[in-house]
């Protein structure tokens, strides 16, 4: 690509430009240096430097160049610094970008793969459908080379992941959708109302296509004698001095969800707008007309032209052929003769020329639509229908510039209940009958005339605003009013047109889907085919699945088919429009990457200790203090001390506790006497396990229960959810926050807490699974007597305040037993020792306790419980697989996850295992059927890629009597 002089690609600055002389930036593209402006986007800066050929088609490969400068269209995207799929249309230029075209090999200019623009006859639509069939192997073959040669842009691996979303919520009385002269006069008569107005809009500066409108409007009374640019800044400059509207530019509403609530990105921020009133004045975009050669780069919308003339300062390329049928067409071809392009002619299908828009020295030809353009990778001339002798015309021309056909934004009102209907004296599909608190304004109504615009504007800021400082409706009716008699007389003032249609299947290649390459005869055939409902035409050809999702080539199509069933444009109807209008990336929508850290009140002292932390969900937790084999016969041998401030914990109050707690656990609790502590599970309606935890009844109404470190704020929902159902008396509190929790265990624990208590810890008076109340180290305690590593222990909750004070005082109290701080490895060992689960990793989210190995806290002659008529089922079949205790008969240990086989075939799977200190034999537990399931059963367990045998053990592999917990 040679860089042209810039001096002849760059008009001179004007007020409308938003480009900088004076602030040159370069990137590269393709590996070469270009040259830009400040202010320029990717596309714009392309262009100014002599490309033309921006992107290669999906299917065929076929050359595509800027068409829109709005984003609607897929002909600009490219990679930007590794991301792909970029419109750079309308991104902006930074220093050092790097920008590589994409779909095309070796590069868009000379493409190898453009050969399959010959073979579209081995291309029919919908050809995956119906071909590659036999032999079988002949789909295997072709799969991959269609993949290859197909799609866009490519991720690259070596992008690192952007950390830097966020989500953030709005509230407002009023939003509006749109920054152009509707939404401006929305946002300024809302404001003025007393209402809390956000705007949002998609471009960087508040506008719309004023922005690029350098022609005066004497009609506006309140801007006489101003061009529209200026009209759009001062409009803007009065909303930015409202405190009460807050601006959301470069924003893109793409999703308007029930109750009034929009999804909005901006950048790399994801918001969620809710609001009382929405005002939905999104605009109108230009579509392409239908003809042989109408992909070709060089065919342009008309505000892409005037977007790079008035905002970017660039001159369009060549000899210009416009494409009008209203006064737009023809003040569009005249400003650009005064940029110095040569205009060849205007083609105008109505059957007389309105004059007075445009230089003399234009031919017009009236009563003619363009048929056709030639050229290799590029326009070079123009075929011109006269639509009265028939005659076709040839205008060499480097630009055929179409203008006059419009369709609404109404992509955001297709995601509500509005409905919307084609107006045949419009010819657009406009809205009607909003639902509440969604209003309309400005082009997106079809009405395409800036002071009705304002009207609207205004008109529906006041409605949207009523009720918040505005006591009567008097000014509301006399806007209404005033936007009938305007819209009246913009009817009257129609004149009919219609746009070029491909007339039949022999016409040459003709594209109605830019995206993916759709042809009318792709459309027909499919029709012919039986798939004559939008819906279905749809899914069959890929209409409208690309990139732009219908933007370019959904009225264009519904028109097409509308004439090929003889069906009306209302009956022939729409495809569903879904969020996002644009598209986004998945880091939108997921948010921040980082994961919320947890620490205990403990954190630092463990980090004193000279601990190995471990993420456990969301929590910071010590993995080991040293060797783990040391941590473990401490326990075993004299005492240990570990933080379990992580687990969950939840205080239930209220007269209709015990019931509550009878009715989402499978054990019985309002049987449970004061002071004891109960082991129990939670489970869904089918039985399976959702969580476990200890219940210590306080009082005769009074419940303390732990859960499992991931799931308490699942569990305070869960009960909440049942006793609103139930209508109880409960009060559920989640307290973990609010308390430490330190467990001190084995044969010196009791020694231990001895010298820093006076609660009586004797066997008799303190026995297994009972609770207490008391002091340790003058701070108060509840006590748990409970066993989860297998020896005897107490499990003390307290204020968190006093975590280091209490940790101090036990390390302390402990040091002449030899006390040693141990972490989450060596409990685990310990509590598999004693086969109690973990879930999530003994389980998943089908297991059930009947054949989890845990029928001894269901209590099946309970009146009810959620999940009991699943667990009836379960017990009446038997069971499938039972979670067993295993031991290696080798000395091996195998992985957590490896298979169970059975005849050379997985059957199971081990969820934990470790190695025995005395032996170094593994043991664990793991799945495995039923009929494997019997004491001593032999199975084999895959370790290390070889079968190594293994023996079901049902008991406990440490203490099976369970008589150190009792001590």
């Amino acid at each position: 690509m040679a860089e042209p002089d810039p001096r002849q690609t760059r008009l001179p600055p004007h007020p409308s430009q938003w480009t900088d002389p004076a602030s040159p930036v370069s990137f590269t593209y393709n590996g070469k240096q270009v040259s830009a402006l400040e202010g320029d986007t990717i596309g714009s800066a392309l262009y100014s430097s002599g490309a033309r050929i921006f992107s290669r088609s999906f299917k065929y490969h076929r050359p595509r160049g800027l068409m829109c400068m709005t984003g609607d269209c897929p002909n600009c995207l490219m990679s930007v610094d590794g991301v792909p799929n970029v419109r750079t249309c309308n991104t902006p230029v930074q220093q050092g970008m790097e920008v590589r075209t994409q779909n095309a090999w070796p590069s868009v200019e000379h493409d190898a793969l453009s050969v399959m623009d010959k073979l579209d006859r081995l291309m029919p639509v919908g050809f995956y459908y119906k071909s590659l069939i036999r032999p079988r192997i002949s789909w295997d073959m072709a799969r991959p080379i269609i993949r290859r040669v197909a799609g866009l842009g490519k991720v690259g691996p070596e992008k690192d992941p952007d950390s830097e979303h966020q989500h953030h919520n709005l509230h407002s009385d009023v939003t509006i959708v749109g920054g152009g002269p509707a939404g401006l006069a929305a946002a300024l008569e809302a404001g003025r109302g007393g209402s809390r107005v956000v705007l949002i809009d998609e471009g960087p500066v508040l506008g719309g296509h004023l922005l690029s409108d350098v022609s005066v409007h004497p009609e506006l009374e309140e801007h006489a004698g101003l061009p529209g640019y200026q009209v759009a800044a001062r409009l803007a400059q009065q909303v930015q001095e409202m405190s009460s509207i807050r601006v959301l530019s470069g924003a893109t509403a793409f999703g308007l969800y029930p109750g009034n609530l929009l999804g909005v990105s901006q950048g790399k921020c994801l918001y969620k707008v809710r609001s009382r009133g929405i005002i939905v004045a999104t605009g109108c975009r230009e579509v392409p007309h239908l003809f042989p050669g109408n992909d070709l780069p060089g065919v342009y919308l008309g505000e892409a032209l005037r977007r790079l003339m008035h905002l970017y300062g660039v001159v369009p390329a060549g000899r210009a052929l416009v494409v009008a049928s209203d006064h737009r067409g023809y003040r569009l071809a005249g400003e650009l003769a005064q940029a110095g392009v040569q205009v060849v002619g205007i083609i105008d299908a109505r059957e007389s020329s309105p004059g007075g828009d445009t230089a003399d020295s234009i031919p017009v030809f009236t009563d003619s639509s363009i048929a056709g353009a030639s050229g290799l990778k590029g326009v070079k001339r123009a075929l011109v229908l006269d639509k009265g002798t028939g005659e076709t015309r040839s205008y060499a021309c480097e630009s055929i510039v179409i203008t006059g056909t419009y369709e609404p934004n109404t992509g955001l009102l297709a995601q509500t209940s509005t409905a919307l209907r084609y107006d045949p004296e419009l010819q657009e599909i406009v809205p009607e009958d909003t639902p509440s608190g969604i209003y309309v304004a400005g082009d997106v109504t079809g009405l395409h005339n800036l002071e009705l615009s304002l009207i609207q504007g205004k008109a529906a800021g006041c409605q949207a605003s009523l009720g918040v400082d505005r006591p009567t409706g008097t000014e509301l009716d006399a806007l209404r009013r005033a936007i009938r008699e305007k819209e009246q007389a913009y009817r009257e003032a129609l004149e009919p047109s219609s746009p070029s249609m491909a007339p039949s299947k022999e016409a040459g290649k003709t594209f109605v889907c830019l995206c993916e390459d759709v042809t009318p005869k792709d459309l027909y055939q499919a029709i012919d085919e039986g798939f004559d409902e939008m819906q279905t035409l749809k899914r069959y050809s890929t209409l409208s699945m690309g990139p732009c999702q219908g933007k370019m080539c959904l009225r264009p199509a519904i028109e097409l088919c509308s004439r090929y069933t003889g069906r009306t444009m209302d009956e022939t109807g729409s495809t569903t429009t879904r969020p996002p209008l644009r598209p986004l990336t998945l880091g939108t929508l997921a948010g921040p990457l980082h994961m919320p850290v947890k620490r205990t009140a403990l954190h630092e002292r463990h980090v004193q200790l000279g601990a190995a932390m471990a993420d456990v969900g969301p929590w910071k937790r010590p993995h080991s203090y040293g060797p783990v084999s040391e941590e473990i016969a401490a326990v075993r041998e004299r005492v240990g001390i570990i933080d379990v401030s992580t687990l969950g914990k939840i205080d239930v109050q209220g007269a209709d506790a015990p019931a509550l707690l009878d009715k989402v656990y499978t054990h019985r609790f309002s049987n449970l006497p004061v002071g004891r502590i109960r082991y129990s599970l939670l489970c869904s309606d089918n039985g399976s396990i959702i969580d476990d935890g200890t219940i210590t009844r306080l009082s005769e109404r009074h419940y303390f229960i732990t859960t499992t470190t991931a799931n308490v704020d699942l569990m305070e929902e869960w009960l909440k959810w049942w006793n609103a159902g139930a209508g109880g008396n409960v009060h559920v509190n989640n307290v973990t926050s609010g308390y430490g929790a330190i467990n001190v265990a084995g044969p010196k624990a009791r020694e231990t807490l001895s010298k820093l208590t006076d609660v009586d810890l004797s066997p008799d008076a303190f026995r297994y699974m009972r609770s207490a109340e008391g002091e340790v180290a003058g701070v108060p305690c509840l006590f748990l007597r409970i066993g989860f590593v297998g020896e005897t222990g107490w499990e003390m909750h307290f204020s968190a305040e006093y975590s280091e004070h209490m940790w101090d005082a036990l390390m302390d109290a402990g040091s002449e037993f030899g006390i040693v701080p141990f972490g989450v490895e060596a409990q685990r060992v310990l509590r598999l020792a004693k086969k109690h689960i973990i879930l999530g990793q003994d389980t998943d989210m089908v297991s059930n306790p009947l054949e989890a190995d845990l029928p001894w806290v269901v209590r099946l002659d309970k009146d009810d419980f959620i999940g009991k008529h699943a667990l009836e089922a379960v017990k009446e079949r038997g069971p499938r697989e039972t979670l067993v205790g295993f031991v290696m008969e080798e000395a091996v240990v195998p992985e957590d996850g490896v298979p169970v086989m059975h005849l050379g075939q997985p059957v199971g799977r081990v969820t934990s295992s470790r190695a025995d200190p005395t032996t170094a034999r593994g043991f664990g537990l793991a799945w495995v059927p039923a009929d494997l399931s019997q004491e001593g059963a032999q199975i084999t367990i895959q370790v290390r890629g070889r079968p190594s045998p293994a023996r079901v053990v049902h008991q406990p592999f440490y203490d099976p009597e369970g008589a150190r917990l009792r001590e």
